[in-house]
């Protein structure tokens, strides 16, 4: 399987690298085209300014086929051009106007020559070796529609370069996902098999007649552990999303915190002053309330004030869990929802991935880090939609 992987990753990069070698060449190819067209305009323009300069030294002359060769020439090309004496004083233009049409809008080509003079050097007419002329001229259309192609086809290949980025992107992603579903599912099969056997031995106890304190505390155990199994296998399948008081479902969590933390850590819960509903997995959602006050609690180093609040605006219910320990620091506070990504000596970096990918992909809300101080600690908010009836 890891030579196959490694095989498939070589095609995908001989035909990347092959991509911009063609793209590269292309554009090399492309360049070259557009300067052999620059200069064999420049080329024409020139031969129509030699014809230009004979025709007016030889206009008295009847010289039909001086002549005959000049209109030959004033027709073999498309350029806008316009011919100006030594004082800048227009003289003549050429594919400018409608040639059948006198009228002409001096104005406009005054600004056609502002234009044109920016996008070739003009060519010298040379009378009795002293310069008493200039030829502007305008690219053809023809090279205009080409000078962009380089630009059109840098752009098309930065766009597929993009697409095939995403797919490859898109494709460790989606293999990740699948490694870490994989993962979870065995972690609940694995659990799933000393769970069975820890409820026979529980049945056993009570025949026993064992103090029943123990008994209850070893079944609460046991439903913490079937309550875990149920969240592991709950990872890459769609869960149930049902009606949930969020105000209730919090409270439940936060009893259920108080009771296994340390006496030492102070739990503050302020409720919504309404009634707040949501679509949610309860088993998944009291997950992600468990491993953010599980990060609170160490971050504190055991001891401090953890505070989770409710508000509801109708719209989207906002829960802020907030500790007083030592805060996250600026450099990873974008990193701490990556997977595999722990900023602890000890752990593999998934809670804080996990509960991401429950509130944002299952549950359709969002969470990040709305503050975080060295001295004042963190507050990490959630957003999760309101429960509508006819949703």
């Amino acid at each position: 399987m890891s030579k196959m992987n490694s095989n498939i990753n070589l095609i995908r990069f001989v035909l990347f690298f092959g991509l911009i070698v063609s793209v590269f060449i292309i554009l090399f190819n492309t360049s070259n085209i557009i300067e052999y067209t620059k200069n064999e305009e420049r080329k024409k323009i020139e031969l129509w300014a030699m014809a230009q300069k004979s025709f007016i030294e030889n206009k008295n002359l009847e010289d039909d086929l001086g002549e005959l060769s000049f209109m030959v020439l004033t027709k073999s090309f498309a350029n806008p051009i316009i011919r100006v004496d030594s004082s800048g004083k227009i003289l003549s233009h050429k594919n400018i106007f409608n040639e059948e049409s006198s009228k002409v809008d001096s104005v406009k080509l005054k600004n056609i020559l502002k234009k044109i003079s920016l996008e070739n050097n003009p060519i010298e007419i040379k009378f009795n070796n002293s310069i008493n002329q200039k030829l502007y001229y305008g690219n053809s259309s023809t090279f205009n529609t080409i000078k962009f192609y380089p630009y059109a086809l840098f752009l098309v290949a930065l766009f597929f370069s993009l697409i095939v980025f995403n797919y490859y992107k898109s494709s460790i992603s989606s293999n990740s996902n699948k490694i870490w579903a994989s993962f979870a599912k065995e972690t609940a099969h694995q659990i799933g098999t000393p769970l069975s056997s820890l409820m026979g031995w529980s049945t056993l106890l009570k025949e026993e007649k064992v103090d029943n304190k123990i008994i209850v505390e070893i079944e609460k155990d046991i439903e913490r552990l079937n309550t875990i199994t149920k969240r592991f296998s709950k990872i890459g399948s769609i869960p149930e999303l049902l009606k949930e008081d969020v105000n209730a479902v919090l409270n439940s969590s936060v009893n259920y915190l108080k009771k296994r933390s340390s006496s030492l850590v102070n739990f503050t819960f302020n409720p919504s002053r309404e009634t707040a509903f949501s679509p949610l997995n309860k088993t998944l959602f009291e997950w992600v309330i468990e491993n953010l006050v599980k990060n609170s609690i160490d971050s504190m180093n055991g001891s401090g004030n953890i505070i989770i609040s409710i508000f509801n605006n109708n719209n989207e219910i906002k829960i802020l869990v907030t500790d007083d320990g030592n805060g996250i620091p600026p450099k990873i506070q974008k990193k701490i929802f990556n997977s595999g990504f722990t900023s602890k000596k000890k752990g593999w970096g998934l809670g804080l991935s996990l509960s991401k990918r429950i509130i944002n992909q299952y549950h359709n809300g969002k969470i990040f880090i709305k503050e975080s101080d060295r001295k004042k600690g963190t507050t990490i908010e959630i957003k999760l939609p309101v429960f509508k009836e006819n949703s």
